[in-house]
């Protein structure tokens, strides 16, 4: 999904959540050396702490220590990824996949890809994330907070945005999550992947409930 261009939003709660989203975004997402400095230097930490200060709710329970435990090499952090969330003789044991978690996978990946459209956004290409990666969702969730920040900077009506997120968390990231924690808890995966995680399941049920009351 392209929202690379989006960075901030005008309101401050809005903006803190949006920055959240995409930090989380780029964090599920395939590892490169780049993220793997940032965690281990504990910027990735830092920055989601800076986030969270900002939050219209409180989130000060949130594990986030863990974010900053990227271990010393690299390559044993890349493995560790695949080995948890790309790849198993049955595929991976955490599949960061949300169609895999129950259901029919086709109809979960054409309804988010309603919601993408509805918003004329699409997956940017092919080969890429499919509908139902945690990284396109993360990205989705990312432009629906920037734009309810603009749009309530500019004194234009966020509801309808907001209700967007409330649905899409509801129907998507907080069913399928809470089950990726569940399988993770399972593995003796390394501390950052279990951080990530609790961290995100966390967040993600937060930030639906605030969606909720305020879409109220």
């Amino acid at each position: 999904m392209d929202v690379t261009a989006v960075t901030t939003g005008g309101d401050a709660g809005a903006a803190s959540r949006s920055r959240l989203y995409l930090l989380l975004a780029q964090a599920f997402a395939f590892p490169d050396e780049e993220i793997f400095a940032s965690i281990g230097e504990g910027e990735f930490a830092l920055a989601v702490a800076e986030a969270c200060r900002e939050l219209p709710y409180d989130l000060t329970g949130a594990d986030i220590a863990g974010l900053a435990s990227a271990g010393e090499s690299y390559l044993a952090f890349e493995s560790e990824y695949i080995r948890l969330f790309d790849v198993g003789p049955m595929g991976p044991p955490c599949p960061l996949y949300g169609g895999v978690y129950g259901g029919d996978r086709m109809k979960v990946m054409e309804d988010a890809t309603r919601f993408y459209n509805f918003f004329h956004l699409r997956v940017a290409a092919p080969g890429q994330d499919l509908p139902d990666h945690i990284t396109t969702q993360l990205e989705f969730l990312h432009y629906l907070t920037f734009r309810e920040g603009l749009a309530r900077q500019e004194g234009v009506e966020s509801a309808p945005l907001v209700r967007a997120q409330r649905d899409f968390l509801g129907r998507h990231l907080c069913r399928w999550v809470p089950q990726l924690e569940a399988r993770l808890s399972k593995q003796e995966a390394a501390p950052f992947f279990v951080a990530l995680v609790r961290f995100a399941a966390a967040f993600l049920q937060r930030d639906r409930a605030y969606a909720e009351a305020s879409a109220a």
